[in-house]
């Protein structure tokens, strides 16, 4: 499975940053929640947590709810998030759970909503304070409102995804790109796609061709461009243009048996 070198470094950066760290902020796209925890959390596993629930405009409100609700009764302390979250409340809700001046380092698969998490919390109010004493060199962290200090990190993925499923539900939701993965994964996610949606034609290809008609994406000869199909298609979803939907549900959570995901 692809695994770039700088995934790799972003763990070890996180295992060598472990005893600083006063709070793991860990952002999980509330489309696909238990999917989107598939990297190591060896490193943080016994650090204070607390969950943010990305790109909740992008699924429907009640299932929203529902894996708010789920995560809860795990006493996992959770938080709602989108681009167009108040960052006040965002800023509010970290700062409930960790002290002043604490160290927060925020967690998550690519394409999970970090950059717009952190550049909320940046706001206009933040302040770069720079590479901390006695902790890793080259490290920049940003101060919070005199609240707290933050530490961005690349983009966390375990090196073998173990499941057709878990990485076809990666790439509904963007973390995956389609050159990334087999024609079987890209199958197994038109699959649950249809599922979503209610389509009743689960072949992909005979899709595409359709796709690319209405897109109008031709090639040389009047034919359906389906490469250019399958890309726009995935796109498309993991980015929410299509619709609202899901890809998981709280009820099937018990079956990815979570600690299976968090094994390096």
């Amino acid at each position: 499975m692809w695994y770039p070198g700088h995934m790799a470094k972003a763990s070890r950066v996180i295992e060598n940053l472990k005893k600083y760290i006063d709070l793991v902020v860990e952002l999980l796209d509330v489309r696909a929640p238990v999917a989107t925890r598939a990297y190591s959390r060896n490193p943080i596993k016994a650090k204070k947590s607390v969950i943010v629930l990305t790109k909740s405009d992008l699924a429907p409100d009640g299932e929203v709810v529902r894996w708010k609700e789920f995560f809860e009764k795990s006493d996992e302390p959770v938080f709602v998030f989108n681009k167009n979250t108040n960052r006040e409340k965002v800023v509010e809700f970290i700062a409930k759970h960790v002290q002043r001046n604490g160290f927060v380092i925020v967690v998550g698969v690519p394409n999970v909503g970090k950059s717009t998490f952190i550049n909320k919390l940046k706001g206009t109010r933040s302040a770069q304070v720079g590479a901390m004493p006695g902790i890793t060199k080259g490290l920049q962290w940003f101060s919070v409102a005199d609240k707290f200090r933050v530490l961005d990190t690349p983009g966390l993925l375990l090196p073998n995804l173990w499941s057709v499923d878990l990485a076809a539900k990666l790439l509904l939701v963007g973390s995956l790109t389609v050159d990334m993965v087999p024609p079987k994964v890209l199958q197994r996610a038109f699959e649950i796609y249809a599922k979503a949606v209610g389509v009743t034609d689960v072949d992909l290809e005979n899709y595409l061709e359709k796709y690319a008609l209405e897109k109008k994406m031709i090639i040389k000869g009047g034919q359906p461009d389906k490469k250019r199909a399958l890309v726009n298609f995935f796109n498309s979803i993991a980015q929410g243009k299509i619709g609202k939907f899901i890809f998981e549900y709280p009820q099937e959570a018990i079956d990815y048996q979570s600690d299976r995901l968090s094994t390096t």
